[in-house]
């Protein structure tokens, strides 16, 4: 007899097919857009006979983006919980040492993972796409060390101005994804440590300007 806990599993074959489904997402997000794919090319590129299965599976195309950014942002969100606790254990972070916890985690990760320029790719979309521009923003609140990392970061302004500080807080969020994005397009011409130095050096820079 199963318990209430054991039923509540999925089976093997749906997370099989949710993987599939999520994989073919991905692929697609990165290559056509994400505001240019339909749940109806997800359920077809992922061989599903029932055209109506990524509904079933995810809601509705934000569920599904959800699931896709989740499959990176859970392995992200481990790397920079790590580092905020390294960074807490030596005391009083400088404004570098919370710009690393900030940007290194996606950078390593993109680095580690074959699909982590779809990501940035896919990323980079939803900050200009006309219907899930919002939904990058919403997502900040499912990671606390992400929602405690902006407030140190915010803290370490000279602006007192709260509009200031979210507009530099949208700004270097661009910068990041935005920038490994082309660096990685570009074919790694520029090393890659220089690149993270000379982005990390940018990120600090937009922080620590006076308004």
């Amino acid at each position: 007899m199963h318990t209430p806990e054991t039923a509540r599993q999925p089976r093997k074959d749906t997370l099989a097919t949710r993987r599939h489904m999520i994989d073919a997402a991905e692929s697609l997000f990165a290559e056509h857009g994400v505001d240019n794919v339909t749940m109806l090319d997800i359920a077809r590129a992922a061989g599903q006979k029932n055209r109506n299965a990524p509904q079933y599976h995810f809601g509705d195309k934000a569920g599904i983006i959800n699931a896709v950014l989740d499959k990176h942002s859970d392995l992200i969100s481990l790397r920079r919980r790590e580092m905020m606790e390294a960074i807490a254990a030596r005391g009083a972070p400088t404004l570098r040492d919370l710009v690393e916890a900030y940007v290194l985690p996606v950078a390593l990760h993109v680095e580690d993972n074959p699909n982590g320029r779809a990501f940035l790719l896919i990323n980079s979309q939803l900050r200009t796409s006309g219907s899930f521009a919002r939904l990058v923003a919403e997502r900040a609140a499912r990671y606390p060390e992400v929602v405690e990392l902006t407030k140190k970061l915010g803290m370490s302004m000279r602006s007192a101005n709260r509009a200031e500080r979210e507009s530099k807080i949208l700004l270097i969020q661009t910068l990041v994804f935005h920038g490994l994005a082309g660096y990685h397009a570009s074919g790694k011409t520029v090393r890659g440590k220089q690149f993270l130095v000379t982005l990390c050096a940018s990120v600090e820079a937009v922080l620590a300007a006076g308004g």
